[in-house]
């Protein structure tokens, strides 16, 4: 009886020590599934931080919205396998709607409203997780073909789940990302909320960042042609200024010469008669007769000058007529026919049958023509070319039309050092120049709202270019 007793209670230890070493085996078991649960778990988060790696060193790297936008849908599907739908959306504050910009499953753009779950996720504080009834409800506030268009972007609904997060920078929002879970009501988990607010995160950053670079740019631009423009209107007003200070040297002149010949005229004039009356009293042969004659011809070289400088007047609008300036320039070249041919100077023109009649002062506008012509000539003194041409000039916005006549020859050019003072008043390089045919020349031009240009290489010849302006035009 006493065996039988010792062996009963063998047995229950042994069925004790088994119950123990199956509660044990069961406990390493759920350790073991936990620790392959966790392993799982590290390795997932191992293989989510290094896309958002890639990612973050992908992105700095882009350089437009779409590019962007086309990186975080490819990222969030490797970051979230199993998802049914990704949408981005951008907000369009001029029609104050949400923009759906891209999706995994289509390339529809779509208006959504600031409402329903795009909106929800743009004015979101953070990333949510929506399951069940209140997923049901968000789609619910949706119009039947607003949710139509949304249902085309999907290949399964309605959706279960749902992660959202709004894109956002400090208080600026640029839009919403949503990603959609299956048939499994729970597909996502709580732990992914902070992967797809970081996503959303790295997105606005990165929108934001390309924003502010093209507002930079289009600032630059504007700066650039700001500074462009600013250029442009000072070298107008230094040329207008110049042009100013020109014509109060003109008009200085003009006053100045008038005022001159008045007073030399009367003198003058007596003193010519009075060598004329001198001259008659002389014999033929008498020797002082050739010191009258130098007396006479630099009185006359004197009357010259200022009948010149007379010309500083402004021409009266009563001597303002119909000028043709084509038939002007060939009345003016057949004056200077003789002088051509003894200079050996072959004349060529190219008259523009577009160029037309306008209302001018006809005499002063031949005296600028044969002044500038026959300073070719001097700057011709073996002999060249002479090339008269007149065109118009292509109009811009509301400026008149304007007739450019070039005279150019194959002359000795215009040293560098010349050319600022060509239309200064009694400068010249001629032993016996006046210094006033240009001067006077400029002064009628510009009488005329017109400009006068240089162009000139040493050893090469010039062309003055005359520009006359058309708004007078009949």
């Amino acid at each position: 009886m006493a065996g039988m007793g010792e062996l009963e209670e063998l047995r229950q230890r042994v069925a004790e020590l088994e119950d123990r070493l199956g509660a044990v085996q069961a406990q390493a078991e759920a350790t073991e599934r936990e620790a392959a649960l966790q392993m799982a778990r590290a390795y997932d988060l191992n293989a989510r931080l290094r896309v958002m790696l890639s990612l973050s060193a992908a992105l700095p790297n882009t350089r437009d919205v779409d590019t962007v936008i086309q990186l975080i849908i490819r990222e969030a599907a490797i970051l979230f396998p199993g998802t049914s739908a990704t949408h981005l959306f951008l907000v369009d504050y001029e029609r104050n709607t949400l923009i759906l910009r891209a999706s995994d499953r289509s390339s529809m753009l779509i208006s959504h409203p600031l409402h329903g779950l795009a909106g929800k996720a743009l004015l979101a504080p953070r990333a949510m997780l929506l399951v069940g009834p209140e997923l049901e409800m968000t789609l619910d506030e949706l119009e039947p073909e607003q949710r139509e268009e949304l249902r085309a972007t999907m290949d399964i609904w309605p959706p279960q789940s749902a992660l959202i997060a709004p894109l956002r920078v400090d208080s600026q929002r640029f839009g919403a990302l949503i990603l959609y879970g299956g048939v499994h009501a729970h597909l996502y988990h709580p732990r992914d909320i902070p992967f797809i607010q970081a996503l959303a995160d790295l997105a606005a950053v990165s929108i934001d960042e390309l924003n502010q670079r093209t507002r930079a740019a289009a600032l630059q631009r504007d700066l650039a042609l700001t500074q462009s423009l600013h250029a442009e209107a000072e070298a107008r007003l230094n040329t207008a200024q110049a042009q100013l200070l020109q014509s109060a040297k003109l008009a200085a002149v003009g006053e100045l010469s008038a005022s001159v010949a008045h007073e030399i005229n009367n003198p003058l004039y007596a003193a010519r008669n009075s060598l004329y009356l001198v001259e008659q009293d002389l014999a033929a042969d008498a020797p002082q007769r050739a010191f009258l004659t130098i007396a006479q011809q630099e009185l006359g070289r004197i009357a010259r000058i200022i009948t010149r400088m007379r010309d500083f007047y402004r021409p009266t609008r009563a001597e303002l007529a119909l000028t043709n300036i084509n038939a002007l320039l060939r009345e003016t070249l057949e004056l200077v026919q003789t002088h051509l041919r003894h200079s050996h100077i072959n004349a060529m023109t190219e008259l523009s049958s577009e160029v037309p009649v306008i209302i001018a002062h006809t005499d002063q506008l031949r005296q600028v023509f044969l002044n500038i012509i026959l300073n070719a000539c001097d700057a011709m003194p073996d002999g060249g070319d002479l090339r008269v041409r007149t065109r118009m000039l292509q109009a811009r916005n509301e400026a008149p039309t304007t007739i450019e006549i070039d005279i150019c020859d194959t002359g000795v050019g215009i040293p560098p050092e010349h050319r600022p003072h060509l239309f200064e008043p009694f400068y010249t390089t001629k032993t016996h120049g006046t210094g006033l045919g240009l001067a006077i020349s400029a002064h009628i031009v510009s009488q005329h709202s017109g400009r006068i240009l240089v162009e000139s290489e040493v050893c090469q010849g010039s062309t003055f270019s005359i520009l006359l302006p058309t708004n007078l035009n009949t």
